[in-house]
């Protein structure tokens, strides 16, 4: 898109009320996790305490017995929140899912963010019914007066089995669509799906559209929006916003008859960190709005990393990846969950589950802080390692791992690795892979690969993560480049082995495959800097109890590009 066209582009939405110059796209248009959300709600402890009203654990859906549940939505004024509370003891809902929607000024501090939160939680905790929060999503708004608060009650029925409910809403996407563009419309209603998917929940779904926009667009995005969600799943007819400021999303619920990969405390040494894809999504959109508004920073990106008109390709098949749903991957997951009732068998079981969305990277520190355990990750494997770098050495985004609709990332046994990765790999768009390890019980650490920092641009969010010890000094000594034919022997077929290696090798920047072979041994041909050739053939067993090693040592040749599993 050359500059004019772009700019005409930032006039249609200033229109709209949106300033894309001042806005975060995607799932980064939520209120800040780490500077304002989190330290907002330590300040409404006390509040809430003297309230009729319960915050549920922090999870990506809500989750709640049941087999089926219907929705009640609410809009309420952010100023001065109000809902009769005869309302809400008649309705006796289990949970309450909440949308915040507001002005930028007003959620940029947790001070102030926090005050008018208090507001709403007492209009919510003051009947006699107690209320669950059971998920809350609050995002920034460019217009003065574009503020509002939703509530959408949801009542369960039954009781064999869960209803898992979630909201999510975007504003843009790929600023060079239309407002009503059919693929912002996925992307914005699939990024609500993710989470429910992500718990393996897909049966019976059930889809509230939320969406907004201003009055030209009012008829097409109302029919884009609820075709999109019809073609999915049950439309849920609910009351819309109507400020005339472009919002999409949904509230979405399924029903899951088996147990949700819950098992956080299973978590230990010899649990392994799977992602169904690349991620680091929104790096692409938020890079192409700075380069577009920066005429130097333009210059600098097609000279350091490609031509415009290739990254306007790069981005098209980005959005299309957004653009399709993760359903194939939630039936994955579904096959890996417990039936009801049944206890968790490390050995065929999914521990737990994430999206890894707008939190990037920092979804594995979640975990970590959740399951008491320290996690380290061996790879951090991006849509565009290029691009998200500009965009972080460039300050254009804090984290550069974010996405929208994105990767799930899985936790789950060594051994059921490679039959996992597997089965996911027949998901579209699915490109699987371990990425990490269990160190075992701990703080709640999460280390990552020392070269991963470069994505990370923001200093208090680098202070969250150490850098990996794995690497020691060697990240920058150039020793000679080797290659080790190694033969491993003893129990590592079927038990996540090559999977490991190959993670392993990637956290070390080396190449090469691992191989099964008939005789039950594996095959691992390696290349690479000679000192970390050596620590990778030295650490192929470390995790692994029935294992032996032997290796032979001879020049590179330079035939392999990557790491492979064959």
């Amino acid at each position: 898109m050359s500059m004019e066209r772009f700019r005409e582009r930032v006039r249609l939405y200033r229109e709209a009320g949106i300033a894309l110059e001042s806005l975060s796209l995607g799932c980064s248009v939520k209120v800040d996790l780490y500077n304002v959300l989190y330290p907002a709600l330590q300040l409404l402890k006390d509040e809430v305490y003297k309230l009729n009203l319960v915050i549920a654990p922090r999870e990506d859906a809500a989750i709640m017995p049941g087999e089926g549940a219907y929705l009640r939505r609410y809009f309420l004024n952010a100023e001065e929140p109000w809902l009769e509370p005869s309302e809400i003891e008649k309705l006796a809902p289990t949970v309450a899912i909440v949308l915040a929607q507001l002005y930028m000024g007003k959620a940029a501090s947790a001070d102030v963010f926090a005050k008018y939160v208090a507001k709403l939680y007492k209009a919510l905790g003051s009947s006699r019914h107690k209320v669950w929060l059971g998920k809350g999503h609050s995002i920034v708004s460019t217009k003065k007066g574009a503020e509002f608060f939703m509530v959408d009650f949801i009542k369960a029925e039954g009781s064999r089995g869960y209803v898992v409910a979630n909201n999510d809403t975007i504003q843009v996407i790929d600023p060079s669509e239309d407002l009503d563009s059919q693929l912002q419309i996925a992307v914005a209603v699939n990024n609500a799906l993710n989470d429910l998917f992500t718990k393996g929940a897909w049966k019976d779904l059930h889809i509230a559209p939320v969406y907004d926009e201003p009055s030209a667009y009012k008829a097409s995005i109302k029919a884009k929006v609820e075709g999109y969600a019809s073609s999915l799943g049950k439309l849920v007819e609910a009351p819309q916003p109507d400020m005339g400021y472009l919002l999409l999303g949904a509230t979405a619920y399924a029903y899951l008859d088996r147990e949700p990969p819950l098992f956080y405390k299973q978590l230990d040494e010899g649990f392994v960190v799977v992602v169904t894809r690349p991620f680091g999504e929104l790096a692409f959109f938020t890079t192409y709005v700075a380069v577009h508004t920066d005429e130097f920073l333009l210059q600098r990106f097609e000279r350091e990393v490609m031509s415009l008109e290739q990254f306007e390709r790069e981005k098209r098949r980005v959005l299309e990846v957004m653009a399709t749903p993760n359903l194939e991957v939630a039936k994955a997951i579904y096959e890996f969950l417990p039936d009801l009732g049944e206890a968790f068998d490390p050995a065929s079981h999914i521990a737990a589950t994430i999206d890894v969305s707008g939190p990037g990277v920092f979804v594995f520190k979640e975990v970590a802080e959740k399951a008491g355990v320290d996690i380290r990750l061996l790879d951090v494997p991006l849509m565009s390692d290029r691009i998200s770098a500009f965009a972080a050495e460039n300050y254009i985004m804090p984290d550069a791992t974010a996405g929208t609709n994105g990767a799930i990332a899985i936790f789950a046994h060594k051994r059921l690795a490679d039959e996992l990765i597997q089965r996911l790999s027949k998901a579209p768009h699915a490109r699987p892979l371990v990425i990490g390890e269990v160190v075992g019980k701990g703080e709640g650490k999460l280390v990552v690969p020392e070269w991963a920092l470069k994505y990370i641009s923001s200093n208090k969010l680098r202070e969250k993560l150490g850098a990996r010890q794995i690497l020691g000094g060697l990240s920058s000594v150039v020793s000679r480049p080797v290659r080790a034919v190694a033969y491993v022997e003893g129990r590592v077929q079927g038990v996540g082995f090559r999977p490991m290696a190959r993670a392993r090798a990637k956290a070390l920047s080396l190449v090469g495959y691992a191989k099964n072979l008939p005789d039950g041994r594996v095959e691992v041909v390696v290349e690479g800097d000679e000192e970390r050739v050596r620590k990778f053939v030295e650490e192929l067993c470390r995790g692994f109890d029935d294992c032996r090693v032997s290796a032979t040592y001879s020049p590179a040749t330079g035939k392999f590009k990557d790491f492979e599993i064959s």
